[in-house]
C-alpha cells in the first residue's frame, strides 16, 4: 500500500491517520502469521514529518537452544521522522542520508516496507519456546525436552579447566 503525503508535507500542522494491515514474508529469522495491523499517525512539525502509531504482528520463530517453531506476539510502539518541505540542510534523516532505506520517497510512504522494517527491528534477536527449554544435545541431536538421550556427559575442555576452578571458587566466596 503506498499513502500519498504531499498534502500533509505541503501544510505544517497538518495530520493523518491512516489504518495498516500489511502481510510481510518471512525474512531475517522470523515470519508474520497473518497480517501486520495497526494505526499511524503523520504530522507536519514544520521541518519534519512525524509518524506515529502502534502496530501488532504475531511472529512465528526458532528457538535458539532446540530449534522448535514458536509463536509470539510483537506490539511496537512507532515514532519516526522524515524530512519534509521546510527542512534545513543541517536536519539529517534516513530519507536524505541513506534514501535507498528509505521507506518514504517524494512524500510517497512504502507502507508495505515501513511495515517490514520495523517488524524486523522490533523482533527480538533470539526466541526460547519456553524459559525452562533444555535444548537438543551436542552429540547426539536429541530434543532434551522430549526425552533425555544416553549419550555421555562429556567433560569440558581442558583449556578452560582453570576458569572453571575460578568460577566455582568465586561461587564459594573465596
Amino acid at each position: 500500500m503506498k499513502i500519498d503525503l504531499a498534502n500533509i508535507a505541503g501544510t505544517p500542522g497538518a495530520r493523518g491517520r491512516f489504518a495498516i494491515s500489511e502481510r510481510i514474508r518471512a525474512s531475517e529469522g522470523a515470519a508474520c502469521v497473518g497480517p501486520v495491523t495497526g494505526e499511524l499517525t503523520v504530522e507536519n512539525a514544520g521541518s519534519l514529518l512525524l509518524i506515529r502509531g502502534r502496530l501488532r504482528a504475531r511472529l512465528r520463530m526458532s528457538c535458539v537452544r532446540c530449534l522448535a517453531e514458536g509463536e509470539l506476539d510483537l506490539d511496537l510502539e512507532i515514532e519516526e521522522e522524515f524530512a519534509s518541505e521546510g527542512a534545513g540542510a543541517d536536519i539529517e534523516t534516513i530519507d536524505r542520508e541513506e534514501p535507498e532505506l528509505a521507506a518514504i520517497s517524494d512524500y510517497v510512504l512504502d507502507a508495505h516496507e515501513f511495515v517490514r522494517q520495523q517488524v524486523v527491528a522490533g523482533a527480538p534477536m533470539s526466541f526460547l519456546c519456553r524459559e525452562d527449554c533444555r535444548g537438543i544435545c551436542p552429540q547426539c541431536g536429541a530434543d532434551l525436552n522430549r526425552s533425555p538421550c544416553d549419550c555421555a556427559v562429556t567433560p569440558g575442555d581442558e583449556r578452560w579447566a582453570k576458569l572453571g576452578e575460578l568460577l566455582k571458587d568465586g561461587a564459594r566466596g573465596g
